[in-house]
């Protein structure tokens, strides 16, 4: 009977593995369907509107791997965010999402979105430079000067170690 039990044991392990697989496959496929589908919308908007620049994540790369994940979670939702030159790009590609039924998209306006002061970020850079393991996050990340504004909006006087 125990040996019947093992046996038992051992095939609910494994379909418990084999389920666990699926499990990931599905939500990887669902991702991928979801991704293409933002993508989609994003090219879509790019032809209709020259103020689209693209996702904040695709206009810029941390300098170094080693602060990818750092970046990811200091950037937030902020990171998936469209950005866009100004405040009546915003407007006129949120009415062309909702008439084509596109889905919703947060965008950031170039023109419009605030940013720490100059005064603070400076203050916060030289306190991180004084040790040498911790840095702003906006220092470690590679970008535009055009798009600059919306990185300091997303991570805005974040540390990163």
């Amino acid at each position: 009977a125990s040996e019947y039990q093992n046996k038992r044991d051992a095939i609910e392990t494994q379909l418990d593995k084999i389920n666990n697989s699926l499990r990931q496959a599905k939500d990887d496929r669902r991702k991928d369907k979801e991704e293409e589908r933002v993508l989609t919308a994003i090219s879509a908007l790019k032809r209709h509107f020259p103020g689209v620049k693209g996702r904040l994540v695709d206009l810029c790369r941390p300098s170094q791997n080693r602060y990818n994940l750092a970046v990811t979670v200091a950037g937030g939702k902020d990171m998936d965010s469209i950005v866009v030159d100004t405040k009546k790009t915003a407007f006129d590609a949120i009415k062309y999402m909702r008439d084509q039924r596109i889905g919703t998209a947060t965008f950031l306006p170039l023109d419009a979105i605030q940013i720490p002061s100059p005064e603070s970020t400076e203050r916060i850079r030289a306190m991180a430079e004084k040790d040498k393991r911790y840095r702003l996050a906006a220092d470690v990340i590679r970008v535009d000067d055009e798009y600059r504004r919306a990185v300091l909006y997303a991570v805005g006087n974040t540390v990163v170690c």
